[in-house]
């Protein structure tokens, strides 16, 4: 059991309240306060009530931060800067989770998990778990085609620098944005203005990747592709299918949503957005075979 201090900063704590305690009734935490800028109470919801000063002077394993986003970058950076261990500070948010573990969760964090993607999936995944980006493949794409050749030389791609190539138009977006290449691959930095900023971030979350601990991800409608893909030597992937198949590594959409809408890539996006929650993500990322949650 985990002892954890939840540091309020503002009304997630409302949302998440039957959250921590079916975490509790699991005998998965122990909450020994509630640190809060302004101590109103002695105790809420039978929870002790004290400064965050003196909740960060008990014993606890993790600290909760229960407030919106912003606040929790905020608190999470000062918290930081202060000799608190990055990997012991959570958002309150993750127990909202669908099939939430904390055993799983923190395996995910410790073995910081590098997700290797050619679209908006990794960053998706990354944000839901509300952890760090250990990977820069992030608000960017890759075509099908680059990507899998990326993959099958995946050390000697990453020993190049990435360099200016052109400019292209974003329609949804309606602006232009930066490709880059990586020897012959092109990297698409859509979500970025300038390839300036986009080489920055890029070098910046490459340092990061954990070689030991990837989890490699594609969409394809392509089964070519998909079988290249099976190929590959990595012991945690997954390719989206929108066919029946027999690869290992594939995970057919046909399989759980035979009616998706729209673009396949998308449907394949909203699996990590909570939409379409299919699989248990951190079962996933962390190579355990029950992932699925259907039959």
């Amino acid at each position: 059991m985990y002892r954890v201090a939840i540091i309020y900063t503002g009304a997630t704590y409302e949302s998440e309240l039957n959250n921590i305690r079916m975490q509790e009734l699991l005998g998965k935490i122990s909450v020994i306060g509630i640190g809060t800028p302004d101590v109103y109470a002695k105790q809420i919801d039978g929870y002790l009530v004290t400064s965050i000063e003196e909740i960060l002077m008990k014993e606890w394993d993790y600290l909760l931060i229960a407030g919106q986003e912003s606040n929790f970058a905020q608190m999470k950076n000062l918290l930081v800067s202060i000799g608190i261990q990055e990997k012991r500070i959570f958002s309150i948010k993750i127990f909202s989770i669908p099939l939430f573990d904390m055993d799983q969760y923190i395996r995910f964090i410790n073995e910081k998990v590098s997700i290797i993607s050619n679209h908006c999936w990794g960053g998706f995944t990354y944000h839901l778990l509300r952890a760090e980006f250990l990977s820069p493949f992030i608000n960017m794409y890759i075509y099908q085609e680059d990507y899998i050749r990326l993959l099958e030389s995946f050390d000697d791609y990453m020993k190049e620098e990435v360099v200016y190539y052109k400019n292209e138009y974003e329609i949804n977006l309606k602006r232009e944005y930066p490709v880059a290449l990586l020897g012959d691959i092109e990297l698409h930095f859509n979500h970025y203005k300038s390839f300036e900023e986009a080489k920055v971030k890029w070098d910046n979350r490459k340092q990061r990747i954990n070689r030991d601990k990837m989890f490699v991800e594609m969409q394809t409608e392509d089964e070519e592709i998909a079988k290249r893909f099976d190929r590959l030597p990595f012991e945690r992937k997954a390719v989206f299918v929108p066919f029946e198949t027999s690869l290992q590594s594939a995970i057919s959409l046909q399989k759980i949503n035979t009616n998706y809408v729209g673009a396949f890539s998308a449907s394949v996006n909203s699996l990590a957005t909570e939409q379409k929650p299919f699989y248990n993500v951190l079962n996933l990322l962390n190579g355990e075979k029950d992932f699925y949650r259907f039959d």
